[in-house]
């Protein structure tokens, strides 16, 4: 989709200026900056910018059809341009009459400028020639979408001006595209009169905006008045009534947690229906375990059934959503009898993000047989939900009173939470470690950048770059750490260390290097401190002259 609009300036510089021909006194020839259009491509307009050592004295622009071959003769003239600023000497020069073309497109433009002394510039460029199409009346009904009001309506309506005619038409019977934030893109068509509605749910309670583009054949840009406009969902107050606060089960059965849910509306509390509840376990240690997450029926009424490991409590929570708020936490009190454990559960993530987890399986008297002598290493988000097994170790040969020591490698996020499970089997109860927490900040290079792009052989060649680390919710800059500056001849597959250098306050680094020959650069963090990553930045390829 072609998406091009007005700048905030009166003219605009267009297409490839090609250079000068100049006729004799090189070296007094006036010179041409760039040819263009004045205010709009739809207004037919043709704007450039001269400058020579004596005043501008004629000025005339040939132009030539779009995807003309060599040779072909000129489909228009343009001569009667005046100065639109700066002085006679050096100035931007724009016509008064439109030009009436016969075709819409990029056009070729041969201009004649003479000054004062008698000197002579031939140049080229390029000009603009499209039509103008123009949004207004971009609204979005209602702004604040509730739980009552979910539905939101997008209106607007879109003129389209023909440079060929100086005509300004209702775009009819034209697609429009919505960008939406925080609901699903769509596509709506236009009526007679140029306008359009569409409706769309939100989905993400975060402010998001509603953006409208018309879709065109011909070449064409859009001027806006309202760029954009703000929704953002209103979520509502909710809150939770427990069926009981005490659940009593036995060792590796699930526990059960039901109850209602309400949400508070139109000034009074009611029903809450398809709502999501968060039952999360908690052994007392801040460690969780099981995990359900019911969802409401028709009355607000929620069940969830979830593994407790060992005695503690469940904290129940209704999971915010586009429109709801978190309800306070209601807790549950579980008492289990435990017949397994594990214990001494530590993850440990490297630098290169592999995480190495171990531990202690207790299983009483005797040591499980065969396939269900097993331990799985499991890894969360958030703690709570989505546990994943990313590797299923065996346990080491122990006295099974003191445990049996087990560990597993794998590549892991950069952060997360990890707990081990062991299924157990006819003769052995389910059991859960403490879930931990793991984590290394990432890094990144950005900007990198090797220049100046081509360069003289002997010559200096650049890498600049800035390193940052996520912390605290956002990128930030990594100062005070070693980056190493690492080099690949054309042709070669191997790279080669060419130094080192250290990030400043603001994360930023370079380092100078004699250019020898054709090659690629890149920045990278190979021994970040403890707590962060490794990472790399953008391969650059300079050619050496």
């Amino acid at each position: 989709m072609r998406r091009k609009w007005l700048p905030a300036c009166a003219f605009v510089a267009a297409g490839l200026l090609l250079g000068p021909v100049t006729a004799a006194h090189a070296a007094v020839a006036p010179e041409l900056f760039w040819v263009g259009y004045d205010a709009s491509p739809a207004s037919g307009l043709m704007a450039l910018s001269v400058q020579s050592d004596s005043a501008i004295t004629a000025v005339t622009a040939h132009l030539y059809a779009p995807g003309a071959a060599a040779g072909a003769p000129e489909v228009a003239e343009a001569g009667d341009f005046t100065l639109l600023s700066g002085t006679a000497q050096s100035g931007v020069w724009h016509t008064g009459t439109p030009l009436r073309l016969a075709d819409l497109g990029t056009y070729r433009v041969v201009v004649d400028v003479t000054d004062a002394d008698g000197d002579t510039t031939t140049a080229q460029g390029s000009y603009e020639y499209e039509l103008e199409a123009h949004l207004t009346d971009l609204q979005a009904t209602p702004q604040n979408p509730d739980y009552d009001h979910q539905d939101v309506t997008v209106t607007g309506g879109f003129t389209v001006t023909d440079p060929r005619t100086g005509e300004t038409t209702p775009a009819a019977g034209k697609d429009v595209d919505l960008e939406i934030s925080n609901g699903a893109d769509t596509t709506t068509t236009t009526g007679d009169d140029g306008r359009f509605t569409a409706t769309y749910k939100v989905t993400d309670a975060s402010i998001g905006s509603v953006n409208a583009w018309l879709r065109l054949a011909d070449p064409f840009y859009q001027s806006r008045e309202n760029e954009s406009v703000e929704v953002r969902a209103t979520q509502s107050p909710t809150r939770l009534t427990l069926d009981s606060t005490d659940v009593y089960v036995k060792a590796g059965q699930p526990a059960t947690v039901s109850g209602t849910a309400e949400i508070y509306v139109g000034g009074a509390w009611e029903p809450l229906a398809g709502a999501v509840v968060d039952e999360v376990w908690d052994g007392g240690d801040g460690g969780a375990g099981g995990a359900s997450a019911p969802v409401t029926d028709a009355d607000g009424r929620f069940s969830g059934s979830l593994a407790v490991p060992r005695t503690g409590r469940i904290d129940v929570q209704v999971r915010t959503g586009t429109y709801l708020r978190y309800s306070g936490y209601e807790t549950v009190n579980v008492y289990v009898a435990q017949k397994t454990s594990l214990t001494d559960f530590t993850a440990t993530l490297n630098k290169y993000s592999e995480l190495t987890a171990k531990g202690v399986l207790h299983t009483g008297s005797s040591v499980p047989a065969g396939v269900y002598n097993k331990v799985e290493l499991q890894y969360s988000a958030d703690g709570r939900t989505g546990w994943t097994t990313m590797e299923t170790v065996t346990p080491g040969s122990a006295d099974p009173e003191s445990g049996a020591t087990f560990k597993g490698t794998f590549d892991a996020p950069y952060k997360g939470y990890y707990r081990a499970h062991f299924k157990g089997s006819r003769d052995f109860q389910e059991s859960y470690s403490p879930v931990v927490h793991a984590q290394r900040t990432p890094t990144r290079i950005t900007d990198g950048n090797a220049s100046p792009e081509p360069v003289r052989k002997g010559r200096t060649i650049t890498y600049k770059g800035r390193l940052q680390h996520y912390t605290s919710g956002a990128w930030r800059a990594c100062a005070d750490q070693k980056v190493k500056i690492l080099f690949r001849p054309k042709g070669s597959t191997t790279w080669y260390d060419m130094g080192n250098t250290y990030t400043r306050s603001d994360g930023t680094f370079s380092k100078g290097f004699t250019a020898s020959k054709d090659g690629t650069w890149v920045a990278v963090l190979l021994y970040p401190t403890s707590t962060h990553l490794v990472s790399s930045g953008r391969e650059d390829y300079v050619d050496v002259t």
